[in-house]
């Protein structure tokens, strides 16, 4: 009984039917694909792990080819490895058939290295990240990444950006684990871990204005301002664009429309006043009373590095999985030529 299940195993009748199976349904699935994209939008920002359990809910009938899909590539990859482990146990006789098997074994370091990646990898996508600011990496305890300068390389039109220079550090706690230039196409790597050059973007951090009798000053949070009298004006918050509700002030979207800043007057003991100022309104009027007529110039403008971080477990896996399969065609090929200049024609079992 046992020997008929492992004959059935590691049939290559068995390998025909299921291989032909999965091409089908992954034939019909690009299909559905191609028919439905909104169902499948956000696919190539994150893992397959992550994105199939609420598309499953969302769009059933467009997802169902997946799993299916999916069993027929484990089967066959169960019957790929049979065959390998027959073929082991009989390495004495069937030694000449390296070629053929070492493309079995590369086959399932590949599924299981993709399984393995979209299960435990993730993929993170518009990561916003400032020169000398660091950013942790959650799903890494320990490690966090460093801009050190960024660098955007235009067109002679000076419009169009043709690459993102990135000097990134990759640091744990204070050590440094890899340093290297990330550009479009170049990502850092380091143990699966891909840090890729995405886009750009520069943002309003504050304005600068000007001051009867004090020229040009740059406010932004954290900035103070030393006044006649040993007061100080302090920046709380800057909102690139903001509404008046009220007696509140409440942060809107779509970038720098109608700013805001959120200023304190205090001196060593106390506060004195803390209020908004809203650009479109006017300075308020503790501020004009003290000679501060704030007259916005221009934004003060931060560049912003976009980067993807993406983790793959199983790429190390993969490396070896293709290697093993390249071998495996090589050998083949050559143990094929080989046999046929000794007019050995090759079975084919």
């Amino acid at each position: 009984m046992f020997i008929k299940i492992w004959n059935w195993l590691t049939s290559l009748k068995l390998a025909i039917v299921l291989a032909s199976l999965a091409t089908l349904v992954i034939m019909i699935g690009s299909l559905i694909m191609h028919y439905y994209p909104a169902a499948f939008g956000d696919l190539d920002r994150v893992t397959l792990g992550s994105w199939y359990p609420e598309a499953a809910q969302s769009t059933p009938w467009h997802t169902l080819w997946m799993p299916i899909a999916a069993v027929l590539l484990i089967a066959f990859a169960i019957n790929t490895l049979c065959c390998l482990i027959d073929w082991l146990l009989r390495l004495r006789t069937r030694w000449r058939k390296t070629g053929e098997y070492l493309i079995h074994f590369g086959f399932c370091l590949l599924l299981l290295a993709f399984f393995w990646g979209n299960i435990s990898g993730y993929r993170s996508a518009g990561n916003h990240l400032a020169v000398g600011e660091t950013l942790e990496l959650p799903h890494h305890a320990g490690l966090s990444l460093r801009l050190d300068e960024f660098q955007p390389v235009f067109d002679e039109t000076g419009r169009r950006p043709l690459d993102m220079i990135n000097h990134l550090t990759l640091l744990k706690g204070d050590q440094v684990v890899k340093s290297a230039e990330a550009r479009t196409n170049h990502p850092l790597m380091h143990r699966g871990l891909v840090v890729v050059a995405a886009s750009f973007t520069r943002e309003a951090i504050g304005f600068r204005f000007l001051v009867p009798g004090r020229g040009q000053v740059a406010l932004e949070p954290g900035k103070t301002l030393a006044l006649p009298g040993g007061e100080v004006l302090l920046v709380k918050e800057f909102l690139p664009n903001a509404r008046r509700m009220g007696n509140r002030v409440l942060p809107l979207g779509g970038g720098l429309m109608a700013p805001a800043l959120h200023l304190e007057l205090r001196t060593e003991q106390e506060t004195v006043w803390e209020g908004w100022y809203l650009l479109r309104e006017g300075p308020p009027l503790p501020l004009v009373q003290r000679g501060l007529a704030l007259r916005p110039t221009e934004p003060l403008l931060r560049t912003y590095s976009i980067l993807t971080i993406n983790h793959d477990p199983g790429a190390r896996m993969a490396l070896v999985g293709g290697l093993a399969m390249c071998a495996g065609v090589f050998i083949a090929i050559f143990s094929y030529y080989a046999k046929r200049r000794r007019h050995d024609r090759p079975d084919i079992l």
